[in-house]
C-alpha cells in the first residue's frame, strides 16, 4: 500500500508521524510499502509557523501542542531537550514550533525507513488528481505524476479571504505574518482588518518594528479575544455535563437554541455573563481587555477555559445541525464563540492593553465596508462614520474556502468532490473519508484538518486534528487488513498494494 500525504504542515506531519509509529510497532504485519509527502511551501511551517518574529507566539499552551498520539507532553519534552525549558502553560514563539515539526518529520522519516517503508518528500504543489477504486494518480506543478493506493488531504491553512476586493490595491497587505516594509513615521496610520488572534499577532509584531505608527483595528464588535487563564483546568464538571447531556438528548440542534444554552450554562455553573451573538454594540475595547486580564489572573476558570472544556462537545453539536442551522451559527454566533473560546495569551493581552492605554491603538466596531482611496483606504461603519488609513493589513484569520486551489478545482470539475460553501469538502465525521458529490464515501481518499471545515467545526486545532488523524489511520489500516489479512509488507506489495 502506497500512501500520499498532501500537505506538509502540522497536520500532514502528525499523519506521517503516526503512520511511522504504527508501522514500527508492528513491522511484520505492516501493509504500508511507501509514503510520499507533498508540500508546496517546502516544509517551512506554512502560513501558521513560517514567521521568524519572536513576538508571534503560539496561541495554544505548550501542553496542548503535541503531534504524537498518546503523548501529550511530547512538545514539552522536546523543548527541554533542545534547551528551551518551559512550563506546560507557557506560550512559545511560533518559529520554535516549526523546529519541533521539522524534528518530528525527520524522526518519522527515519522510523519509516527502519520499518522498510520507502519514503519520498516532494517540494511541489499537487494540482490535479485522477481517481479510481484501486489507484489514485496525483499530478504536481512540475508535471510529474505519482500513483498511490491511498491519499490523505492535509492541505492546512489558506490565505485570509479578500472580503473587500482589495488584493490588487497598493499598500494592502494580504499576509498578516509578513515583515512589513512600509516606513515608520509619525502620522502613518495603519488599519488592521479584524480583532481576533491573527490581528493580535500582527499588532504585537508591528508595535515592535514600527514604534511611531498608529494602529486601528476594524471589526464587527471592536473587541479583542478573551484572555487565557494562567493555568489549565480540569474539564469543568457540571458545565460540561450539562452541555453533553443536552446535546445527546437532541435529534436536531438549532443554532439559536444552542447559543442560548451555552449562555445559560455559563451563568448557572460559573456566574459568567456571555452573549455569543457579538451584536453591533458600542464597545470599549480597553475596559473589555482589562476585565479579561483580571479574570485570567484570578486563579479561577474563566469563559475561555470553560468553553475549551467542551471543545469536543461543540464538534458534536455542529454535527447535529443541518446546513441551515450551521449557516445561522456561522453568521450570528461564530465570531462570538471564537472571541471567547480562542483566547489570547496573557503576555499579548498585556501588550494590547498598554497600547490601548497609550493611544497608539484603537478599535472601531460595526465595520461595513473598506475601499481603496487616494493611495490608502477608507473604512465605513454602521453609524455612518468613516476612518482613513495609509496601509491595511488583512488579519481576519485563515480561509477554509478551497475554490482558489487548483487541486480542489480539478477534483470538483471531475465530480470527485463538491466544495462546501461553509468551507472544505464533504467527508465522514467519524474517520475523515471523503464523500463524492452524491454523498458516498471513498475507500481510499481521506481528509484531515483544513479540508474538513464544514464537516467539522474545528479544522485547525492541533490537538483535535491529532485525534482525527488517528481515526483516519485506524480506518486505513483496518481496510488494509480486510483486503489482505495478516499479510506482511512484502506479501502485500506482491499482491499489488
Amino acid at each position: 500500500m502506497k500512501i500520499s500525504i498532501v500537505g506538509g504542515g502540522a497536520t500532514g506531519i502528525a499523519v506521517l508521524r503516526h503512520l511511522a509509529d504504527r508501522a514500527s510497532a508492528d513491522r511484520h504485519h505492516n501493509p504500508i510499502t511507501a509514503i510520499r509527502l507533498f508540500d508546496k511551501s517546502g516544509f517551512d511551517g506554512g502560513m501558521a509557523y513560517r514567521t521568524e518574529n519572536e513576538r508571534h507566539l503560539l496561541n495554544m499552551k505548550v501542553s496542548t501542542m503535541s503531534i504524537r498520539v498518546g503523548e501529550p507532553q511530547d512538545f514539552l519534552r522536546w523543548a527541554d531537550r533542545v534547551g528551551l525549558p518551559c512550563d506546560s502553560n507557557d506560550h512559545l514563539p511560533r518559529k520554535v514550533y516549526r523546529r519541533y515539526l521539522e524534528d518530528a518529520r525527520q524522526a518519522a522519516i527515519g522510523r519509516c525507513r527502519d520499518a522498510g517503508i520507502e519514503f519520498a518528500a516532494a517540494h511541489a504543489e499537487v494540482i490535479g488528481m485522477r481517481w479510481s477504486p484501486n489507484q489514485i494518480t496525483l499530478r504536481t506543478d512540475d508535471g510529474v505524476e505519482h500513483r498511490s493506493s491511498v491519499v490523505m488531504l492535509c492541505t492546512g491553512h489558506n490565505a485570509p479571504d479578500d472580503h473587500y476586493g482589495l488584493a490588487a490595491s497598493l499598500n494592502f497587505h494580504r499576509d498578516p505574518y509578513a515583515a512589513f516594509d512600509f516606513p515608520d513615521r509619525n502620522g502613518m496610520a495603519v488599519g488592521i482588518l479584524g480583532t481576533g488572534l491573527t490581528a493580535v499577532d500582527s499588532l504585537v509584531a508591528l508595535a515592535s518594528t514600527h514604534p511611531s505608527v498608529t494602529m486601528t483595528c476594524f471589526s464587527r464588535s471592536g473587541l479583542f479575544p478573551a484572555v487565557q487563564a494562567t493555568r489549565l483546568f480540569a474539564a469543568a464538571g457540571d458545565f460540561r455535563l450539562a452541555a453533553r447531556s443536552w446535546i445527546q438528548s437532541c435529534d436536531q440542534i438549532g443554532a439559536d437554541e444552542f447559543a442560548g444554552k451555552i449562555s445559560e450554562w455559563l451563568q448557572i455553573h460559573a456566574g459568567i455573563s456571555c452573549d455569543l451573538s457579538c451584536r453591533d454594540i458600542d464597545s470599549n475595547a480597553l475596559a473589555d481587555v482589562e476585565r479579561n486580564i483580571a479574570a485570567a489572573q484570578s486563579g479561577k476558570p474563566n469563559v475561555s477555559s470553560l468553553l475549551t472544556s467542551i471543545a469536543d462537545v461543540i464538534c458534536d453539536a455542529w454535527n447535529g445541525m443541518n446546513r441551515i442551522e450551521k449557516t445561522r451559527f456561522m453568521e450570528v454566533y461564530n465570531a462570538g464563540w471564537l472571541r471567547n473560546r480562542s483566547a489570547m495569551p496573557l503576555a499579548n493581552a498585556i501588550k494590547i492593553r498598554d497600547m490601548l492605554r497609550s493611544g497608539r491603538l484603537s478599535t472601531v466596531a460595526r465595520l461595513r465596508n473598506v475601499v481603496a482611496h487616494d493611495g490608502g483606504f477608507c473604512a465605513t461603519f454602521g453609524d455612518d462614520g468613516s476612518r482613513d488609513v495609509n496601509h491595511m493589513i488583512a488579519a481576519t484569520g485563515p480561509s477554509y474556502r478551497l475554490n482558489a486551489s487548483p487541486l480542489y478545482r480539478d477534483m470538483q470539475r471531475q465530480g470527485i468532490v463538491a466544495l462546501d460553501r461553509l468551507g472544505g469538502i464533504s467527508c465522514d465525521y467519524a474517520d475523515g473519508k471523503v464523500r463524492d458529490a452524491d454523498g458516498s464515501k471513498y475507500r481510499n481518499l481521506y481528509a484531515v484538518g483544513g479540508p474538513t471545515k464544514g464537516t467539522h467545526f474545528y479544522a485547525a486545532a492541533v490537538d483535535i486534528n491529532l485525534r482525527r488523524a488517528e481515526a483516519a489511520i485506524n480506518s486505513i489500516l483496518l481496510d488494509a487488513e480486510r483486503v489482505q489479512p495478516r499479510s506482511s509488507a512484502a506479501d502485500y506489495a506482491l499482491a499489488g498494494g
